[in-house]
């Protein structure tokens, strides 16, 4: 890229680009012909959700918000489109030799950070958190029903809980009219986890609340996730049926956006490292275990041992 960029007039200075993270794939279907539409384009397929197989561990191994912030078309070794535009930059102040402040151009940098010390650690998540979703995801080409409706699941959660998080620049800088619906997008990828589909319609909205209270190995934590995803599935039901949710300060109702968008995070997490790939279902299990039956070994020693062996930034090994 840089030595494109110097035969390349109108460019990106990629001096912007320095610290940023990028996450690349091939494209599997683009032939050598040049001609027609980029593949990786805000114009298609929004790309969060296009890569979420990508994107997916990134997000549960930080609790700070993640999003695209600009797509570049890269040809190895022939052409890249770097634009300055696509790129969100502000305004730096300096002061310079002779006392005067001097205003440069920056990029624009979120919450989202990961340290060199914590690389070796986030190479260990991300590989241990794709081997899961890869796993599952090769459900999809099965020619059973548990395993193709599980694959299917899996990635309609994962879009959904994106499609949320490129709407979230910040945990308090979500645009109020848009926070109902970035709270359907995490119920929607919650349920799509929890539900299965042996379930009936009648009580589906307990057993989704025990069973993810289930994920949870301590009785203080299963009571909290109860108690929030109950709220979160009431006010989803409102919202969809067309009634008001309850008035609330714009702080507070952001609050629990976030509170809700971190336990979505862990659900997923969590689902991951527990669900079977074969043709048994988890949803059985995590019931067992919301009875209070052989939980220590389905759901309790499976967590601990991920925890303990690859743990998310924010956690340390025990």
């Amino acid at each position: 890229m840089p030595a494109l960029h110097a035969l390349k007039t109108g460019g990106l200075d990629l001096r912007l680009l320095a610290g940023a993270p990028f996450v690349h794939a091939p494209d599997p279907d683009r032939t050598s012909n040049r001609s027609g539409a980029p593949w990786f384009d805000f114009t298609g397929p929004r790309p969060e959700a296009r890569h979420w197989r990508a994107l997916l561990p990134l997000i549960l191994w930080s609790d700070d918000p993640l999003h695209v912030d600009a797509v570049f078309d890269v040809e190895r070794g022939r052409d890249f489109g770097l634009h300055h535009y696509q790129v969100p930059t502000t305004l730096d102040v300096y002061e310079n030799h002779y006392g005067q402040q001097e205003e440069f151009e920056v990029r624009e940098r979120g919450s989202f950070r990961v340290t060199s010390a914590e690389l070796l650690r986030l190479q260990a998540f991300c590989t241990a958190v794709t081997a899961k979703i890869d796993a599952v995801m090769d459900g999809a080409t099965s020619s059973r029903r548990l395993p193709k409706q599980r694959a299917r699941r899996l990635e309609r959660a994962a879009r959904h809980l994106l499609q949320a998080y490129q709407r979230t620049p910040s945990d308090y800088g979500v645009w109020e009219q848009e926070a109902d619906e970035l709270h359907l997008d995490y119920v929607i990828a919650l349920e799509a986890l929890m539900a299965s589909p042996n379930d009936k319609h009648d009580g589906i909205g307990e057993k989704i609340r025990s069973r993810t209270a289930a994920l949870f190995r301590t009785s203080a934590a299963r009571e909290t996730v109860e108690r929030k995803v109950q709220e979160a599935y009431s006010a989803r039901s409102r919202y969809v049926h067309g009634a008001v949710l309850k008035d609330q300060e714009e702080t507070e109702k952001l609050a629990e956006l976030r509170d809700l968008r971190l336990l979505v995070r862990q659900v997923v997490l969590r689902w991951l490292v527990l669900t079977p790939y074969d043709t048994e279902d988890l949803a059985p299990r995590l019931d067992a275990a919301a009875d209070g039956t052989s939980r220590e070994r389905a759901i309790d020693e499976p967590l601990r041992a991920f925890f303990q062996e690859t743990p998310p930034q924010g956690l340390t090994r025990a």
